[in-house]
Parts: structure tokens; sequence; C-alpha cells
């Protein structure tokens, strides 16, 4: 009996034993192992491997719904044909030509509300190389605007419109070795854009600047940047303005056309980042151009005319003091500008015609938003004259923390704009530009119940004066638009306040 159980185990066991080894040699069904996603720590926060890669990215987003008030009043110089009698006009005129603006409306038919609602995908992916690392970052910009969100208030097309929406690239950009090539934050400007909910008056390109740079890194928090900036990014200031004045002919005229990039834009600065805050010198030059095409000219050259072209630059200053004796996080900001035919770099591009752009809807500066101007420099207007715009800036931002979740900012901004003499001393209804003055002052409270969620208001007040020559090199007045009198004159000096309601979540 012992014998036959034995006998029956050892054949159990051999026959198991060949099954499992020809069950061996099947094709298995089993799953292959999940690779679950990892953290990757290297970047900081937010970062993960992309499963298969040695890439970590990270992947966020923003919603930022804004709304303000600002009144519709008799804000700027008014220029028409012809028509009834507008009494508030915030609409820039098309000088040039000899012939003033072509169109004006009446304060009725302007917005006095704006609103918009913007949705923000950033991506943000890092690879270790033997050469450092590689960064590949992209924000995408969705929007949906009506009312005084939209740039065309003070535009071509000024009266009240339904909305608009639109996609814009704020940063695309690879950087590898010390280089960043895309579009990215200009490497003139120090001031962040975070602060203020209306815009100051200091330069900024909020969407970013195409480029190709350097970056040096030296040791102590101490770097140096030399960039090739794309100018095309700031198209506001590359069509001259144009003078419909000759001093040696009543009855000449220019004109001119956008001018050509020949050139990009040359940025340097020298920075310093340490524990008590950071500090930034910066300088830039760039080629204005433009054509000379007066009709005459035209006759002689058979085409446009000659190109103009003028050498603009700028230099500027700025500090950033950490203040954590008064509370966490508080700092006070400064900077300051000074350029010759480079207001987008001193100045804001668009000075006349974006109220986002401006710290208040105050309209005006009479195309002081033109780095150069072209005019007639002698009998018959066969040759040119051209002189650049100058602009002198100054800004600060202070930051307080009344708690860790309760903020303020305090903000100040000045700006002159200072054209040419000739361009100075020539008729506004010829395409003179004014010699004017801006200021900006801004205040808010943030409150932040959760990291990254702000809820904030804002109220702000900007006041412009300018110095307008008139005919025979007088002083213009105040002159009603009437059928009689197309060429009307509003207040040249006009102020305003803007309230505004802004809620973000970052994530």
């Amino acid at each position: 009996m012992t014998f036959t159980k034995s006998l029956l185990l050892g054949s159990s066991a051999a026959l198991l034993a060949a099954a499992g080894a020809q069950a061996a040699d099947l094709p298995s069904r089993k799953a292959a192992p999940v690779e679950y996603v990892r953290v990757c720590d290297a970047y900081g926060a937010g970062f993960y491997w992309i499963p298969g890669t040695d890439t970590c990215l990270k992947v966020g987003g923003r919603v930022r719904v804004d709304t303000w008030y600002t009144p519709a009043k008799s804000a700027v110089q008014l220029r028409s044909t012809g028509g009834p009698a507008y009494t508030g006009a915030p609409t820039p005129g098309l000088p040039g030509a000899g012939v003033a603006g072509s169109s004006f409306t009446s304060s009725n038919g302007v917005d006095q509300l704006g609103w918009y609602a913007r949705g923000y995908i950033m991506m943000d992916a890092r690879t270790q190389s033997a050469w450092g690392t590689v960064q590949t970052a992209i924000t995408l910009r969705l929007s949906a605007a009506t009312g005084l969100a939209q740039a065309s208030q003070l535009g071509s097309t000024p009266l009240a419109v339904a909305g608009a929406t639109g996609a814009t690239i704020e940063a695309a950009y690879i950087r590898f070795a010390g280089f960043t090539i895309g579009d990215a934050a200009s490497n003139f400007t120090f001031l962040p854009t975070s602060n203020n909910f209306h815009s100051i008056y200091s330069a900024q390109f909020t969407t970013g600047i195409r480029q190709l740079a350097y970056t040096a890194t030296f040791g102590g928090g101490f770097s140096a940047t030399i960039a090739l900036e794309n100018r095309g990014d700031a198209s506001t200031t590359q069509t001259p303005n144009a003078l419909g004045f000759n001093p040696w002919s009543a009855t000449a005229a220019t004109a001119t056309v956008a001018g050509p990039q020949r050139l990009p834009a040359l940025v340097g600065n020298l920075r310093v980042d340490q524990g008590w805050g950071s500090a930034m010198v910066s300088a830039m030059v760039q080629q204005n151009t433009g054509n000379f095409a007066t009709p005459g000219v035209q006759a002689v050259t058979n085409g446009l005319g000659p190109l103009v072209t003028k050498t603009g630059w700028a230099v500027s200053g700025g500090v950033k003091i950490n203040l954590p004796m008064l509370a966490a996080g508080d700092s006070v900001q400064a900077w300051v500008a000074y350029g010759v035919g480079a207001l987008s770099y001193v100045a804001i591009p668009n000075l006349n015609s974006n109220t986002i752009a401006t710290a208040n809807y105050l309209g005006g500066f009479l195309r002081g938003d033109r780095d150069m101007t072209i005019y007639c420099a002698g009998a018959g207007c066969l040759t040119y004259g051209a002189e650049q715009t100058a602009a002198l800036n100054v800004a600060g931002i202070f930051t307080h923390y009344w708690t860790p979740s309760l903020r303020s900012n305090f903000i100040a901004s000045y700006l002159k704009v200072t054209p040419g003499r000739v361009t100075r001393n020539t008729d506004w209804t010829n395409g003179g530009l004014s010699e004017a003055t801006a200021f900006s002052l801004q205040s808010n409270l943030i409150w932040s119940p959760v990291k990254n969620f702000d809820i904030g208001v804002e109220l702000s007040y900007a006041r412009l004066r300018q110095s307008l020559t008139g005919l025979n090199g007088g002083v213009p007045t105040a002159v009603p638009c009437t059928v009689a009198a197309p060429m009307c004159l509003a207040s040249i000096s006009p102020s305003n306040w803007t309230g505004r309601l802004r809620v973000e979540r970052t994530f």
C-alpha cells in the first residue's frame, strides 16, 4: 500500500513538471508592467517625468476675468471734414498729406465698460544634456473681449462694438546652453507686468518679443545678455509720421508708407539677482525706416522715393529691493528709461489707440506713438528732413502684504514725449505733434484665499498734458466741431479715472 501511494504521488509530480515545461513554451498573455508617472523634482514643483523619456514636463494654466469702468469724456483733439456738432470724441486723427484726420465720433457712441475673459495654457518641458538643461516653453492665450477691452476704441473703429475673440502666443521659446530662441520677454525691460491691472506708462511687451539672445551667467548672481529682437513686434511705431507742411511751400505735402525692417533691434543688459533684491542696466539700438514719397519725388524717381533711415536708441536702469523687515514679500521697485526713436522700449507701443495699454481712457498724443517724422526740407518738396521722437519714463511699484493672504500694490509712472523741433512747430492740422507729459497713479487690494487664487480691485487715475502748435505758431484753443468749423479741437489736457475688478486663478 505504501509502495502504491508513493508510485502515484511520483507519477503526479512528473506529470505536473512536464505540463509546466510545456506551458513555459507557450506565448504568455501576461500584461506588460505599468510605468507610472513619476515626480521630477529637479526643476521645482509641478514637474513630472514623461513616461518612456528623459524629459520632465510641467503643465499649467490660468483663467483671468476683468471688468472695469472708465467715464467717456471729451478728452482729445478732434479732426473732421464736417458733420454735426459733437462734444466728446476720444479719436485720433490721421495727419499727413496736408489733410486733417478723417473721422470723429460723439462720446455718446463710446463704451464706458470693459469686459474680458482670458484662458492661458502653459507648458514647460526640460531635458538634461551634456551642455546643460534644454528648456522648451509655450504659453497660449485665448481671450474674449467687449467694450473698452478692445483696442479699436481709439483706432479706426471708435464706436461701441459687440465683441471680439482672439488667440495669442505669449511665449514660445527654446533655451539651450545660454541661448534663448523664440518669443520671450524683452531683455530691455525690468518692471513686471503682474502687479498692476491697468498698464502703466512703462515699457512692456506683454505678449513677448521674438528674439535670438545669449545670456552669460557669472558667480554671485551676476549675468549679462546680448540679443537681437524683432522690431516687427512693435509694429505701431514702424509707420513714420508725416507732416503736411513745408517751411518753403505752404501747399506741399508728404506721404509715407510703413517702414521696412532691414535690421533687428540690438539689445543688451547687465543684471544681478541676490537675496537683497535685483538690479539691471540695459541699452538698445534700432533702425527706423520710411519712404519719402511726395508726388514730386515720385515723378522724378518713378517710384516710391528714397528710403529714409534714422538710428533709434534707448538706455534704462531698474532696481528691486526686498523689504522683509516690513512684511514677508514686501518690496519696492523703480525703473527709469530714456531714448530717442525708441518709444516701444521707453514707454509703451500704441500710445493713442489701445485703452488696455494706456493707464486710462485718455486718447490724445496726436500720433505721439511714432518713432520718426518725415517732412519736406526743400522747395518743391524734392528733398526731405527726418527727426525722431524722444521719451523719458520713470515708474515705481511698492508692494505690501497686510497679511499673508492680503496685499496691495501702489504704482506711479511718469512719461514725457518730445517730438523733434520741426514737428513741434508744425500746426496740428498738418500733422504736427505736441510735446506731451502723462502720469498715472494706481492702487489695488488683492485677496488670495488660497495659493494662486486672486480677487482684486484697483482704482487708477491718469492725466495728460499737451502743448500743441496752432496756425501761425499760436496756441490752438478749444473749438467745437460743427459743419461750419470742421477743423475742431477739444481738451488737450484731459484726466480720467478707472475702477477695475479682477478674479484670477493659476494652476
